[in-house]
């Protein structure tokens, strides 16, 4: 089952999911035509070449029939450019699933987790005072994945990178809803830069998605 799923979100904003259940010789297949990066031979005969080609073929069925360069900026973030005309993209995977998130106009950034008992060894290293008060007992697993996706995400949108989890990105307090999908709040605080924003999450299975944008930010 390649594409899980497909939505057009706020701000003109596409987001889409794959659910990675080909081999890796029907994933390059997909690449064959129309699909161009310059780290491509390399980065496709690494070890975790089956999420990397899932998220290139995202793209591809995204944009199909269309000319797709990826390519690297100046904070060796995604950029993408379909038919010459540039895009913000942000990727990610976890577990047998590959994400992107993209848009003309709006920074985005995108992140998938796998929940995982092991991340409570390590909450205190990203974790602060009051995110610990809220989320940092032992049976608040998903909690805290959510909070470790939602920084990710939101290191994303920053983009320039030199951002501390603990210091500069803040989880506001939340729980979770019993359909396990919703939208908190979190903000980027570094020095004179401050940025708050809603952000979007799904439980999907033992998986956490945590997505956001500048579309989603209140300056």
């Amino acid at each position: 089952m390649p594409l899980y799923s497909k939505q057009i979100c706020k701000g003109n904003l596409i987001l889409a999911l794959w659910q990675i259940t080909e081999s890796k010789e029907e994933l390059l297949a997909k690449l064959q035509e129309g699909y161009q990066e310059e780290t491509f031979q390399k980065r496709s005969e690494q070890a975790n070449a089956m999420h990397y080609l899932a998220s290139r073929c995202l793209i591809k069925e995204i944009f199909p029939g269309e000319l797709v360069f990826l390519n690297k900026n100046e904070y060796n973030q995604p950029a993408l450019l379909v038919n010459q005309v540039p895009f913000h993209i942000s990727i990610t995977h976890a577990a047998d699933m590959a994400g992107i998130y993209l848009s003309k106009e709006n920074l985005p950034g995108l992140d998938l987790e796998k929940i995982d008992q092991r991340i409570a060894r390590v909450k205190h290293k990203f974790m602060n005072t009051i995110e610990l008060e809220f989320a940092g007992s032992e049976n608040q697993i998903s909690l805290q994945t959510l909070i470790w996706s939602a920084k990710e995400a939101l290191y994303k949108v920053y983009g320039k990178k030199e951002l501390d989890f603990k210091e500069h990105l803040h989880i506001h307090p939340f729980n979770i809803s019993q359909d396990n999908f919703g939208v908190f709040t979190g903000t980027i605080l570094k020095d004179h830069f401050i940025q708050k924003h809603h952000i979007h999450y799904q439980i999907i299975d033992n998986i956490v998605l945590t997505y956001t944008s500048t579309y989603d930010a209140e300056n």
